[in-house]
């Protein structure tokens, strides 16, 4: 296991707490604990719901009680739940205690454990959270062995961002007949990475890795997550293409090439008849990305490019009707 030859090298003699769900606990237990026979695995339940202030404070009265101090590790093993909700337990524990991600589906591999954002929700998406880098991202791919094809599709939402944003490159190997993950899963981290590394904290470039965001977080979560993460911001940068074409800044023929990216990956383009484009756009005025009476608004004028612009949220329902 990579993680136990990181550790030794590393972490020598440091105690090891892995902070998992009961999904991947119930696969990957046996196997953690024979990797690491002295390790700690303290298991929340799976699912968004669990990415609270309540949940946090739990685990880290947990360490506190099992006696990890701050030369101890935390290791989030689990999709973007646990690496958002362990990197933020590890950035407030004691002040700051080493955090190893190990992400297990495709959407934390290529988005939530890379770019040191962690998070938990509190009448929106993430609004309590830190910046706080993992300083080791340990990618396996053999884990998506194991993770149902509707956790592929929605890690398949942030690939798909990657290319109308940043990388063109990625569209031909989303679109090929039959994908391989091992380039969809370095062109998208390495994306991620150096727009990270130019801009850590979101006080410019970054702002873009939100494109379908604005719409897609406020659509997840009036889903009470019925919607995973990729399907909502699917439906999101669909939203975010109408907007674009609205201000003239985008073909309909570009919206529409993104739109059969999405449905050949079997994601969503439609909002719900459920969630009413009023509720969205009420979700957007308590959004992070919020500046003053405008939000930050990312278009995608083509493949590989990218257009940040600020825009009330009464502009964006004009827009939308």
């Amino acid at each position: 296991m990579e993680l136990q030859k990181y550790l030794d090298k590393h972490h020598k003699g440091g105690r090891v707490a892995v902070i998992s769900d009961t999904n991947v606990a119930g696969i990957y237990h046996d196997r953690i604990k024979s990797a690491l026979p002295e390790a700690d695995i303290f298991v929340t339940e799976a699912g968004e719901k669990s990415k609270t202030m309540k949940v946090a404070e739990a685990l880290c009265a947990d360490l506190l009680e099992a006696g990890f101090t701050r030369k101890d590790v935390v290791v989030g093993l689990g999709g973007g739940m646990i690496t958002d909700l362990a990197g933020f337990v590890a950035s407030v524990y004691m002040r700051g205690v080493p955090f190893i991600a190990m992400p297990t589906t495709l959407l934390a591999m290529i988005d939530a454990a890379v770019g040191g954002k962690t998070g938990v929700n509190l009448g929106a998406k993430n609004i309590i959270g830190t910046f706080y880098p993992a300083e080791a991202v340990l990618v396996d791919q053999a884990f998506l062995k194991t993770l149902p094809e509707r956790e592929m599709k929605t890690g398949m939402a942030e690939a798909i961002k990657y290319a109308t944003i940043l990388d063109a490159s990625l569209e031909r190997d989303l679109i090929a007949n039959q994908p391989d993950l091992r380039p969809i899963l370095e062109k998208s981290i390495a994306a991620k990475v150096q727009v990270c590394n130019e801009d850590l904290k979101e006080s410019g470039l970054r702002k873009v890795l939100n494109f379908g965001h604005t719409f897609g977080h406020a659509i997840e979560y009036l889903s009470r997550y019925k919607l995973t993460h990729g399907e909502a911001i699917s439906i999101g940068m669909v939203l975010a293409n109408k907007i674009a074409q609205k201000l003239g800044r985008q073909s309909k023929a570009h919206g529409d090439r993104i739109s059969e990216m999405l449905k050949k990956h079997g994601l969503p383009t439609e909002v719900p008849k459920y969630i009413k484009l009023k509720e969205v756009i009420e979700m957007v005025y308590r959004d992070k990305k919020m500046d003053g009476q405008k939000v930050t608004f990312i278009l995608s004028l083509g493949m590989g490019q990218h257009k940040i612009v600020k825009l009330t949220p009464d502009e964006l329902m004009k827009m939308l009707k």
